[in-house]
């Protein structure tokens, strides 16, 4: 039963990195600017401009997902 449930476990992983970069990819092929929809209608544009550093949405797409893969919880991305 043990070994069942470590297989099983070992098993998820690859299926939690496909989905990962999954919604990863949908980020960046889903029209409109996130950081935008976050600020809202009433953010002036460097509102929106913090936000998108906030969230690494000014790094090139091929940059992005590697500090967000290896940061720890509760440590800041650079």
């Amino acid at each position: 039963m043990l070994s069942y449930m470590i297989r099983r476990i070992l098993a998820t992983i690859p299926v939690m990195v496909v989905v990962a970069l999954f919604v990863f990819s949908l980020l960046y092929i889903a029209p409109g600017d996130p950081a935008a929809v976050i600020a809202g209608d009433q953010a002036t544009p460097a509102d929106v401009e913090r936000i998108r550093q906030s969230l690494g949405l000014d790094r090139p797409p091929s940059a992005s997902p590697c500090p967000w893969a290896w940061s720890q919880p509760g440590k800041p991305t650079p």
